[in-house]
């Protein structure tokens, strides 16, 4: 039994968990469309992309979009595929800055981008772990 006692979610909970989820449905769409099941994708991203990192990329992606749907649901769950979203998005990044040869440096939309990815999946964890501290996830 948890020694936590149930507290009613505020009002700006879900509608901050489903902009969290929107954001990560996008990135899903973003991710089908690199690995080529959406047309439209810069062939050369996908194929200078490792299979770690794409891998990294889909459990990123479907990872944050199904725990953001936890999270909308107050369901206790989400806090795991968050932070494992989190991970994810981190071992990308090692990759983007760290890993990455033949990119050169990226342009102010791509460091801008990558920088939200991380800020917002930092806040979903974040968010999930606090909203179970005050007792409003089940």
């Amino acid at each position: 039994m948890s020694d936590v006692v149930a507290t009613p979610a505020p009002g700006w909970l879900r509608p901050v968990a489903g902009l969290g989820l929107l954001w990560n449905l996008y990135g899903v769409y973003v991710y089908l469309k690199t690995v080529g099941v959406v047309p439209g994708a810069d062939a050369a991203m996908a194929n200078a992309m490792p299979a770690w990192v794409t891998g990294a990329f889909a459990i990123a992606v479907f990872g944050g979009a199904l725990g953001a749907l936890g999270l909308v649901m107050l369901k206790r769950w989400s806090k795991l595929l968050l932070v494992v979203s989190l991970l994810a998005v981190l071992a990308m990044d090692v990759w983007t800055f760290a890993l990455r040869t033949g990119g050169g440096a990226m342009a102010g939309a791509e460091l801008g981008i990558t920088l939200a990815v991380l800020a917002v999946a930092i806040l979903l964890a974040w968010l999930a772990y606090s909203a179970d501290g005050k007792g409003w996830l089940s």
